[in-house]
């Protein structure tokens, strides 16, 4: 006969295993499949990251998204953001990366390349594959203080539509700062000849931003330079924080800034298109968008790559993409997003947002291949000093220009990207 004791004794262990069986599969149901993303970004833009990534941590249950900043030289992370100026590099490095349109397919994600906007796919796809997810894009357009132009006596509901009329209400204006730009190889060299549908290159890959247009356009912003219709800040987007802060009455700069300004609440500003040149027949064209898209890192598990499929998954969500759009002032991405982006509700705070993504979605005109000049780091520090000699006298724009022209070409290196057709329609 068993004791009673004897049972107790043989139960005990038994207990103990099928507890422990049992943490174990609870372990195990809550384990988490943890990504890193690397980045770059700073202040606002990097808030606007990381409630992004919260938003997703808090619907999944075993996914969490790690932020982390990027090492310049280290391997790539599972998700990482490059910006617009780091695009280049990750265009040209496509075996250091999973093809995002593969990663989806991969993992049984449901995902039309052509659901994004022509113009922000085709900046990313190689090989005809979309290689990264162009989550935060931009294009350039005009913004002024309707404030200032009132105080001036200038209609503040009538932006000036050419460059001739910057120069006439910059005449007319009372401000101490006219008209000022940020980025100025990225607007006035690439955005300015895409819009006048002026090559920046040839078919065979000669440089050729020295045109009478660029020429014509280059020598107009000195004048203003000489006047003080046209201040300078700097060759980044220093430009930005003195229009925000309403010293200057108009600005060229990318569509992002809208969300400054409305959480500034400083003036009342209005949004508008790049201004044309009022001679060029055909023109406007369309402009050009870049800024920062997701890549997916190569050599990583596969439980990683399934979590990663999820984030872009959520990410490609109009509510998401909505979200991007209000937040950041980028250009919505997919058909969805850009419908929300029209209804009643939201088309006054996106007014920026959905101008730039009709513009960028214009015909581009016919044999205006894009150079994408800014995009190559020394190329866009030659033609930044090359401005710089213009704009101090030491230089004429036809001399400044054709140097920069001789000097780019040594260091020029065409993007592996697909070239959009300039027969296609633009949005309606």
């Amino acid at each position: 006969m068993i004791s009673h004791r004897s049972t107790a004794m043989t139960l005990t262990p038994v207990r103990s295993l099928l507890a422990c069986a049992l943490l174990g599969m609870s372990a195990m149901a809550f384990a988490k499949t943890e990504l890193t993303m690397a980045h770059q970004l700073e202040g606002q833009h990097a808030r606007e990251l990381e409630q992004l990534v919260n938003g997703f941590n808090a619907g999944n249950k075993d996914v969490e998204v790690r932020l982390v900043k990027r090492s310049p030289n280290g391997k790539p992370s599972v998700l990482n953001l490059a910006t617009r100026a780091d695009l280049a590099q990750y265009l040209n490095k496509p075996d250091a990366y999973v093809a995002v349109e593969k990663l989806l397919a991969d993992n049984k994600v449901k995902f039309n390349p052509k659901s994004i906007a022509e113009p922000l796919r085709n900046s990313v796809t190689v090989n005809n594959q979309v290689q990264a997810l162009p989550v935060a894009f931009t294009t350039p357009l005009l913004f002024w203080n309707k404030e200032l132009f009132k105080e001036s006596g200038l209609d503040p509901n009538k932006p000036p539509k050419t460059w001739e009329e910057v120069q006439d209400i910059s005449g007319k204006l009372k401000a101490r700062c006219s008209y000022t730009t940020s980025w100025p190889v990225w607007i006035h060299i690439d955005n300015v000849s895409a819009w006048a549908g002026s090559p920046t290159v040839t078919g065979d890959g000669k440089l050729a931003f020295n045109t009478l247009i660029q020429v014509r356009h280059l020598a107009r912003l000195t004048s203003w330079y000489k006047t003080e219709y046209f201040t300078s800040f700097g060759f980044g987007n220093e430009a930005d924080a003195h229009f925000v802060n309403g010293e200057c009455a108009m600005i060229t700069t990318n569509s992002e800034v809208v969300t400054e300004l409305q959480a500034s609440k400083k003036f009342d500003f209005g949004v508008a298109p790049l201004p044309v040149i009022d001679d060029n027949t055909g023109a406007p064209f369309n402009t050009l968008a870049s800024g920062a898209a997701i890549w997916v890192g190569q050599g990583h598990g596969k439980e990683e790559y399934k979590a990663a499929a999820k984030f872009l998954e959520y990410t490609l969500t109009p509510q998401t993409q909505l979200i991007i759009a209000r937040q950041g002032g980028f250009l919505p991405l997919t058909p969805a997003a850009q419908a929300g982006a029209q209804s009643k509700l939201l088309r006054d705070d996106l007014q920026a947002q959905d101008m730039g993504l009709a513009n960028v979605m214009k015909a581009s005109a016919p044999g205006a291949t894009v150079g994408w000049i800014s995009f190559n780091p020394k190329l866009r520090q030659i033609v930044n000093e090359e401005m710089d000699q213009v704009f101090t006298g030491k230089k004429s724009a036809k001399s400044a220009l054709d140097n920069a022209v001789v000097r780019g070409q040594a260091v020029y290196e065409p993007l592996p990207t697909v070239t959009r057709t300039a027969a296609k329609k633009g949005r309606k």
